[in-house]
């Protein structure tokens, strides 16, 4: 029961998480085009506002579920690479790491006011294919 209880936390965070970056990449900017850059503005001033007080507890929710989920699958009496699940597991950990690691690097940016190398204007689109990419992982890990 306890583990149901954390995959169903997991499975919400990880919803609100790629929710609001799919809103991010696909959504405001439609909204951008079609009602205005003002209107666009105002948006997301309002959304940033409840974002950062709901996101940063949803990202500790999902790591914090996602590594309890690990140490079932992955340890050091099962191994890490013994099977095709743990392998696709650990694809797994790596794409996150990446998202982790281009968390960490903006917002070091943000924090002494370096410009981000070019590639990174388009991170929450990366985090984006990397995120369905861990959710469809996280189905073939029990097929194969």
């Amino acid at each position: 029961m306890e583990y149901t209880l954390i995959l169903i936390v997991h499975l919400l965070s990880a919803i609100i998480f790629i929710g609001f970056i799919f809103a991010d990449v696909v959504v405001f900017p439609a909204v951008k085009n079609k009602l205005g850059e003002e209107f666009h503005t105002n948006m997301i001033e309002a959304i940033v506002g409840r974002g950062l007080k709901i996101y940063p507890p949803i990202v500790l929710l999902l790591m914090g579920t996602g590594g309890y989920m690990f140490t079932k699958y992955a340890n050091s009496e099962l191994g890490y690479f013994s099977s095709s699940m743990q392998i696709l597991l650990m694809i797994k950990v790596f794409f996150v790491l990446l998202i982790v690691l281009g968390v960490i690097y903006t917002m070091y940016c943000k924090l002494t006011k370096k410009e981000p190398i070019g590639f990174m204007n388009y991170f929450h689109t990366y985090a984006l294919v990397l995120g369905i990419a861990i959710v469809v992982l996280a189905k073939f890990m029990f097929v194969v």
